[in-house]
């Protein structure tokens, strides 16, 4: 629970930080006529946020007493199960906003895109798998293997807690995203528990979700 706590939190400090100083919350723009071609604020802003979360998982990772296991059963299939839970992720989330805004009756109109999608920059894509592979490992990898594994926690429950903790550090941008992502961090975990304790598993699940919301679903909105 301290690594949970401890290791995922500060990085929301860090975001928020990264926001009042660089205006990370903007939206991105594109230089016009012949200006030198310049990094957006936000696209910087959230490449600085995914390398200080890297570096977080990193040393939690490194210090957490456990083996990495980075084998799955069946092998590939777990990959292409974790390939179409990436997929449908959108949906699941569009699918828990619309619940929970029905609860303060109110209807949600369509999928809020992330403020960095159809940006046009490679930049923000691999930011965002960046930070997709390091909560995986925070969440996942480290933090529920320790409380089942280590602790001898029951694996619902190791589930259900490290899902609302990873909710939870999403409070950032909003109620309704915390109930997003507890919803798709259990799709992680069980991903996690069923694909043979192998955290590449729900990583590819994560990247493949953050790529779809950046670059497929602006397309579709376009349309």
């Amino acid at each position: 629970m301290l690594i949970l706590l401890c290791a995922a939190f500060p990085a929301q400090a860090f975001r928020l930080t990264l926001s009042g100083v660089l205006g990370g919350t903007g939206t991105p723009g594109r230089s016009s006529g012949s200006a030198p071609r310049r990094l957006d604020r936000a696209v910087a802003g959230q490449l600085m946020f995914a390398v200080a979360l890297i570096a977080v998982a990193g040393l939690v990772a490194a210090l957490a007493p456990m083996r990495w296991d980075l084998t799955s059963p069946g092998g590939w299939r777990w990959y292409a199960i974790a390939v179409g839970f990436g997929c449908l992720a959108p949906v699941l989330e569009w699918a828990a906003g619309a619940a929970v805004l029905a609860m303060r009756h109110r209807r949600l109109a369509g999928i809020a895109l992330h403020r960095l999608a159809g940006a046009g920059s490679a930049w923000a894509v691999l930011a965002a798998v960046g930070a997709a592979a390091a909560e995986e490992v925070l969440f996942r990898g480290v933090g529920l293997h320790l409380l089942e594994r280590e602790l001898g926690w029951p694996a619902a429950a190791a589930l259900v807690v490290t899902a609302i903790v990873y909710g939870l550090n999403h409070l950032y941008f909003g109620a309704a995203t915390v109930a997003q992502k507890t919803l798709t961090g259990v799709g992680f975990g069980l991903l996690y528990l069923l694909g043979g304790h192998n955290v590449l598993v729900p990583l590819v699940a994560h990247a493949v979700q953050n790529v779809v919301v950046l670059t497929l679903l602006p397309r579709r909105a376009g349309q």
